[in-house]
């Protein structure tokens, strides 16, 4: 599902930058959706890769990317994109078209694209630990209803 949402999520990047009638619109609410999916699916993850006993720095590491990321790619890079878009135009300070954020969300579907080939990774690195996951919960509830009587004809 990560990966998944990560992909989908290039997409909504993809449609911000077209800047086509309305792609705002569905771009915007297609990479929240995104986002609310990888919040969901990232902190049962975290709890099965790490255990209960560290969970809760694991789970501030991980809501530490918000904060960070808007700082990083919101004030720090979408400014400097936009105002060297502004200059573009002549104008110090305003930038008016679809051209003035392309680039930022170029950028974004880019580190997505990142973002999705290390999801793939960690998918390919913890498929031996879900297998094992699996196997004890099939072995939990088969010796579990081996215990059960059979009827007499």
């Amino acid at each position: 599902m990560l990966a998944a949402s990560q992909l989908v999520m290039v997409g909504g990047y993809a449609l911000l930058a077209v800047g086509v009638s309305g792609s705002l619109f569905v771009g915007s609410i297609v990479v929240g959706i995104c986002y609310g999916v990888r919040l969901a699916v990232s902190v049962p993850t975290v709890s099965e890769l790490f255990g209960l006993k560290v969970f809760g720095l694991m789970y501030n590491l991980l809501i530490l990317n918000l904060p960070l990321g808007s700082f990083l790619f919101s004030s720090l890079l979408a400014g400097f994109l936009y105002d060297r878009e502004a200059a573009k135009d002549g104008s110090s300070t305003t930038c008016v078209g679809v051209h003035c954020y392309r680039v930022v969300f170029i950028v974004m579907a880019g580190v997505s694209a990142l973002g999705f080939f290390l999801d793939v990774l960690l998918t390919l690195r913890t498929r031996a630990l879900y297998a094992s996951i699996q196997r004890s919960k099939l072995a939990a509830s088969g010796t579990g209803s081996s215990s059960s009587p059979k009827r007499s004809q």
